[in-house]
């Protein structure tokens, strides 16, 4: 074979190697372009309306003002903000996991049995998705956009949160105030009752002076109370609280109030709460309560 077909051959074994590099990189281009499931950049002040449905279980976080309500209760503030900036997180890794409608029911994203998510910027959807069943592992949840056919797995904590439920979404702060606008504290235990006053800079009880270390220590408590959590709605029937086991009510010193409890005790030896005027109910552990209404001997100098 002569020098000059060899070079001939060898020049066209280049141009192969080239054309076929060509179309391996584009191919990789245009999977890379299509695995990854690309969220809207959220302004988390624009969001009004975060829901979750699947069939009837519904979980709806409504933005009226500065607050957030989940399903009518109040929802923690710190909680809602959290998921907000999840959902803006760019490094969320995802990728393709399905391009047919065939496989969205194996992955819990068809609308028979997936769970979709919306977010509402006032009227506009800003995000809208299917949501289903745990990725290999545990890791993860598949995703698919409503209207697409394309179904992700999504890694990261945005996917974490979307599983929390009504209680992990309300707000456990019972009470929120300063203990220096506090003027008198009531407290009763059965039948046993007693008061708190504030006398100038000190504290009094109804048999003498208060120790003033206990009572900073007792109102810090009470000024920052907060639930271990909260019935479920069956469990409301059995709370009974007229009268109560316990009752607290804490005034400023204008007389305004600050906070009104009253206490149904538990088998278990933790309290049921309900809060007044607003009757919303919260649970408190048994040590919680316990320092929430003392009694009046563990206040005495």
């Amino acid at each position: 074979m002569s020098p000059k077909m060899l070079q001939r051959i060898a020049l066209a074994l280049v141009l192969a190697l080239l054309v076929w590099g060509g179309l391996a990189l584009g191919r990789r281009n245009r999977s890379d372009d299509t695995g990854a499931l690309v969220l809207p950049a959220l302004d988390p002040a624009s969001v009004t309306e975060i829901a979750l449905r699947k069939g009837t279980d519904t979980i709806v976080l409504s933005r009226q003002g500065a607050a957030w309500t989940v399903n009518g209760f109040p929802a923690a503030p710190q909680n809602v903000q959290t998921f907000l900036g999840a959902a803006r997180d760019s490094s969320a890794r995802s990728e393709v996991v399905a391009e047919r409608p065939a496989s969205h029911q194996r992955l819990g994203v068809d609308s028979a049995t997936g769970r979709r998510l919306t977010m509402t910027a006032g009227t506009k959807a800003v995000l809208d998705l299917w949501l289903g069943n745990r990725g290999p592992d545990f890791e993860g949840f598949y995703v698919r956009p409503v209207g697409s056919d394309v179904a992700y797995l999504l890694r990261g904590r945005f996917a974490e949160l979307t599983v929390q439920g009504v209680p992990e979404w309300r707000d456990k702060q019972i009470a929120s105030f300063l203990p220096d606008s506090v003027g008198r504290v009531q407290i009763a235990r059965g039948k046993t009752r007693w008061t708190l006053l504030r006398n100038g800079a000190a504290w009094k009880l109804a048999g003498g002076a208060a120790d003033s270390t206990r009572v900073a220590r007792f109102l810090a408590h009470l000024a920052n109370l907060r639930a271990a959590g909260f019935p479920e709605p069956a469990e409301l029937d059995s709370i009974h609280l007229q009268p109560p086991d316990r009752s607290l009510a804490v005034y400023s010193a204008g007389g305004h109030t600050l906070l009104a409890l009253a206490f149904d005790s538990t088998r278990s030896g933790s309290y049921w709460v309900r809060s007044m005027p607003d009757g919303l109910v919260y649970r408190l552990d048994g040590p919680a309560a316990e320092l929430a209404t003392p009694a009046e001997s563990t206040l005495r100098k």
